[in-house]
């Protein structure tokens, strides 16, 4: 997209959400249809299950609804609904991992699965498990960087955090993933 098609998209966007905030169905659908596929692909790569990434969906495309009203265009609404995301996975996986510590019956092992083992000898994969090691907001700042095109101010903006912090977490993300491709090659 060209400058002037991100801009058209913006306004779009904009016009579709104060017309969501102010009860319009169809302009609610329009922007959940724009936006479902790359949020929930962004979700479930932070979760990591299919399930909790289906109902981490709804309840994000349920807060832009109940909270169309309160968006105060200090971001792009795009960046606002990638924020609503990021911090709603990032509950989950708090939440998740206060149940996982709780049970008594997990079984924890870092050996790869056979599927891992298969999966490694091709360096798409090998990029796919190296990011998954990463923590979430390491994993977070890299997807939303190179999958989603997000400049470092608008990760910052999504995940309330400095930019120096981003830039940080991406200088690190690319250090592990650079060692983790050398060890596995």
């Amino acid at each position: 997209m060209t400058g002037t098609q991100d801009a058209m998209t913006e306004v779009d966007d904009l016009t579709l959400l104060r017309d969501a905030a102010r009860g319009n169905e169809a302009a609610f659908r329009t922007l959940y249809e724009r936006y479902r596929t790359p949020v929930y692909n962004y979700i479930l790569r932070l979760v990591r299950h299919k399930g909790a990434a289906d109902d981490l969906l709804q309840d994000t495309f349920l807060a832009v609804w109940q909270g169309a009203h309160k968006f105060r265009g200090q971001s792009s609404v795009k960046t606002w609904i990638f924020r609503i995301a990021y911090y709603r996975s990032a509950s989950h996986l708090r939440k998740s991992r206060k149940i996982a510590e709780i049970s008594e019956n997990r079984i924890a092992s870092d050996a790869p699965g056979p599927e891992d083992v298969f999966l490694g000898k091709f360096e798409t994969a090998q990029v796919i498990a190296a990011l998954e090691t990463l923590s979430p907001d390491h994993r977070s700042v890299v997807e939303l960087t190179f999958i989603h095109g997000f400049s470092y101010r608008e990760i910052a903006d999504i995940m309330e955090c400095p930019v120096g912090t981003v830039k940080s977490r991406m200088s690190y993300a690319l250090r592990y993933l650079a060692a983790a491709m050398a060890d596995g090659g």
